[in-house]
Formats: structure tokens, C-alpha cells, sequence
């Protein structure tokens, strides 16, 4: 197994809850829309697969983190409440040692439970805000990232038109989270932001950044530079393909993941 501090965080490994989606136009895969579902409609978010990887690194001691099945539920209870549920269905982790000794753990994700309440809108700029409070409860799997203890926060993103085929989002958040030792709580500040252009009918690119701190120390601090592009199959359908770098002392060096959204 390796060091705890040196684990990617598993929003990064499998891009967890916390992912964007403005109906089906403002792609980015970290950052929150503050949009809600119209009452009675359902919007599902799933990653068809999720990979982590440290390609620049050198075997011995290379890890690797796999996540098939992840899903978030949206549905909308009034004009600017949604209510939200989601998990991951399978999460496996192995790590390299060297000599054909390699740890593996799988099983299934912690679940998550949110609401979101869009508090602000200007139909002028096509802007909003919304707050979402989360709380994450434990399903005590071996898995990198299933401590044994719930944790919760609370994200504050926004969203404007910037122009013609150019859409703009950030999220601002605070986390409870348990220490990678699993002896306390710490608080993790973290912020994101992304633009997404058209680029040619149904297809559309954006580029995606992060970036983390914590009372953990300067060791917990880590940033993402991400690259992705979304194919929007019908107005109810999309594919989002999104790969980025990741920046600071974690396991992983590169996370890809491929997802779909389907407004039910």
C-alpha cells in the first residue's frame, strides 16, 4: 500500500461528485453548475470509466486507480431546489511494489446525498449562483478514499454566458474530510473554474482548471490543468471525454474519464 499522503485525492481519481453539468451545455467535469432540474425532471450523470495513473514514474511503485459505474442522480424538486444522490458502483486500486508483488483493493464507493438551491439568477448574462450543502456516508469498503466516516461541505459555484458558443463557470467549496492518518478532521479549501467554446455542431471543447489546500499541511495541497471536449448526441444526451494533469505530491500524475449525461 502506499504512503497515505501520497494517495490521490478521489475527487481527482474518479472525478467524484462534484461535477458540472449546465443541462446539457456547460461541460467541465469538476465544476458545479448552480442550474437545477425543472420540478419532476431527472438529469443522471455516469462515468463510463475513470482511470488514474503515474506514467512518469517508473515501475517499481507505480499506482493505478480504476472507477467503473460512478453516477449522480439530479432531480428537480421546485424551480430552484434539485435533490441529488450518488455513488460508485466499483473502485479499485492497486499498487506496484515491485518483483510481481502488487496490493489491489476494490469495492464500492462511498454514497453521497445533496441538495442545491440557486438562490441568484440574472436572465441578463444568463448568470447564476447556488449554494449545495453534501454530506458523504462511509460504506466501509478498502478502497482509497472509504474511511469508516462521514464527511461533508459545503460548494458555491456560478455560471454566466460569456458569448456567442462561450460559457464560463467557477465553484468556490469547503470540505470536512478526514486526515489521510484517518485521526481527525481537516478542512480542505478548493476552487475551480472553466470555459467552454463550440466548436463545430454537436461538438464542443473546454479547458478546465483546480486547485486544493488544507490545514493537512502544504503536502495536502494539489492543482489540475485539464483538457476535454463533449458530444452532444441529441438534446437529451452527451458524451464528455476529459483528460488532465495533476500538480502537487499525489499518486497519480494523469486522470482520464469518460462519462455520459442523460436528462431523463
Amino acid at each position: 500500500m502506499p504512503p497515505t499522503h501520497m494517495l490521490l485525492p478521489r475527487r481527482l481519481i474518479l472525478s467524484c461528485l462534484l461535477v458540472g453539468a449546465f443541462g446539457l451545455r456547460l461541460a467541465g467535469q469538476v465544476t458545479e453548475t448552480p442550474q437545477t432540474m425543472a420540478p419532476g425532471d431527472f438529469l443522471l450523470r455516469v462515468d463510463a470509466l475513470s482511470l488514474g495513473l503515474n506514467p512518469d514514474s517508473p515501475a517499481p511503485n507505480e499506482y493505478r486507480a480504476l472507477g467503473v459505474g460512478w453516477a449522480l442522480l439530479s432531480g428537480g424538486v421546485s424551480k430552484s431546489l434539485d435533490f441529488e444522490f450518488g455513488t460508485q458502483f466499483f473502485v479499485q486500486d492497486t499498487y506496484d511494489q515491485g518483483q510481481g508483488s502488487n496490493q489491489a483493493h476494490s469495492g464500492v464507493g462511498d454514497f453521497t446525498l445533496r441538495t442545491k438551491w440557486t438562490f441568484w439568477r440574472d436572465p441578463t448574462f444568463d448568470q447564476a449562483a447556488a449554494l449545495i450543502p453534501y454530506v458523504n456516508l462511509p460504506t466501509h469498503s478498502a478502497v482509497t478514499g472509504t474511511n469508516g466516516h462521514a464527511e461533508g461541505g459545503l460548494i458555491l459555484p456560478w455560471s454566466m454566458q460569456v458569448g456567442p458558443g462561450l460559457h464560463a463557470g467557477a465553484m468556490a467549496e469547503v470540505d470536512e474530510l478526514r486526515n489521510a492518518a484517518n485521526t481527525r478532521y481537516d478542512t480542505r479549501l478548493y476552487a475551480s473554474g472553466v470555459l467552454q467554446f463550440d466548436i463545430l455542431g454537436k461538438l464542443s471543447g473546454y479547458g478546465e482548471a483546480t486547485l486544493a489546500t488544507s490545514t493537512a499541511g502544504s503536502s495536502s495541497s494539489y492543482g489540475t490543468l485539464n483538457a476535454g471536449a463533449t458530444l452532444s448526441v441529441s438534446s437529451n444526451f452527451q458524451w464528455d471525454y476529459e483528460i488532465g494533469k495533476v500538480l502537487g505530491p499525489t499518486a497519480s500524475a494523469w486522470v482520464q474519464t469518460l462519462r455520459f449525461r442523460w436528462k431523463l
